[in-house]
């Protein structure tokens, strides 16, 4: 066989296989475009702070089924893999990362609360895990890496304006029923930080371990505090500011009550001792989306529901505008989104992966959560 005629059978060769890999590559490609997008979510769904991760999961749901009803993303439907951690514990949060991992799922809804979210921070950094959290209000997540967003406005916002407020009604005189946890400890500092400033002074301030089951001594330091015209409480979705007021209530103590964030599962375990409580909330879903949620569920719509739908629906914008489904391509657009108007209300980005918005007072009346201004 001549030299010419051996290179010639060796490039046609050459050429059919790769011609084959083209085509393969090309059903690869055509095989991936058909194949569900997978995101998961890490929530509460069990013990303190379930009402919160419960809502958020309802909230996902009803997104997955608006993007997948109008024929999903980019033609490929949206699937989802929810993991519990109960009662926001750490540890069950990295093992609930580590096994979506595992499923291949890098795009995360959650997590719900503080505790369990900022120990996640360097293992997304590490993987490119985009991470969304429907409630998280403390800043240190979203600052912590570039993959890391908060649809929930930061907790210290809210906790600056109810000193604001409460002092504003002719308060001067308070204590505070906090807990020792890290969330509600910022809201407790900004609060008296910014009640200080305008003159206020906090008489008593009591934080108990959020596991402590005798109270009586801290509704006891309420009782006997000197002068002090209202109670404060900071604690939003921690149970044991309920258990404190209860005894606080039962000890015969009337003053005016004023609270942060609460949702069903507080009021419900306060049993009458929140009532005329007067709280500011981030819980501001538009009136269409809580009748659906309602509907739907059956139940008041609660903590996370509306902005998780919005964490989801921000998701589904980027990879559809980008085409892509990388973590570093979708978190460079959401990074880059302004301004959103979603369910949850308009977003307004802090330009460092957080959102903010226009929060609404409510206060509980019948032992039921309404609407005040």
């Amino acid at each position: 066989m001549s030299k010419r005629l051996f290179l010639g059978l060796a490039v046609a060769g050459l050429a059919v296989v790769l011609s084959g890999c083209g085509i393969q590559n090309t059903a690869s490609q055509q095989q991936a475009a058909k194949e569900p997008i997978k995101i998961g979510s890490i929530l509460i769904l069990t013990g303190d702070g379930s009402s919160w991760g419960n809502a958020s999961k309802n909230g996902i749901d009803m997104a997955l089924e608006k993007i997948n009803s109008d024929g999903g993303i980019n033609g490929r439907i949206l699937q989802v893999s929810h993991q519990d951690t109960p009662s926001s514990d750490a540890k069950t949060a990295v093992s609930d990362l580590q096994a979506l991992l595992a499923q291949g799922i890098n795009i995360i809804i959650g997590p719900n609360w503080s505790n369990s979210g900022l120990p996640l921070i360097d293992l997304a950094e590490q993987n490119k895990v985009l991470m969304i959290s429907p409630s998280l209000g403390k800043k240190e997540f979203n600052e912590g890496s570039p993959y890391l967003f908060n649809t929930w406005p930061h907790d210290f916002v809210l906790s600056a304006k109810l000193a604001d407020y409460a002092y504003g009604k002719g308060q001067r005189k308070v204590a505070i029923i906090g807990a020792k946890d890290v969330w509600v400890q910022e809201q407790t500092d900004a609060f008296k930080k910014r009640f200080e400033e305008l003159g206020g002074k906090v008489v008593i301030m009591v934080e108990s371990n959020p596991t402590d089951t005798n109270l009586l001594a801290d509704a006891l330091k309420i009782k006997n505090a000197k002068g002090i015209d209202a109670i404060i409480s900071t604690t939003d979705g921690v149970g044991v500011g309920a258990q404190v007021m209860k005894k606080v209530k039962e000890l015969g103590v009337k003053l005016p009550l004023y609270s942060v964030t609460i949702d069903e599962n507080v009021l419900a375990a306060a049993k009458g001792s929140y009532e005329g409580m007067e709280f500011y909330t981030s819980l501001t879903p538009t009136s269409e989306f809580k009748k659906a949620y309602e509907d739907k569920y059956k139940t008041n719509i609660d903590i996370g529901a509306d902005s998780a739908y919005d964490a989801v629906m921000m998701i589904a914008q980027a990879i559809k505008a980008t085409k892509s489904t990388d973590t570093t391509v979708l978190a460079q657009y959401l990074a880059g989104i302004k301004e959103y108007d979603g369910v949850s209300g308009n977003l307004i980005s802090d330009g460092k992966r957080g959102f903010t918005k226009e929060f609404i007072l409510r206060k509980v009346e019948n032992g039921k959560i309404v609407d005040w201004q």
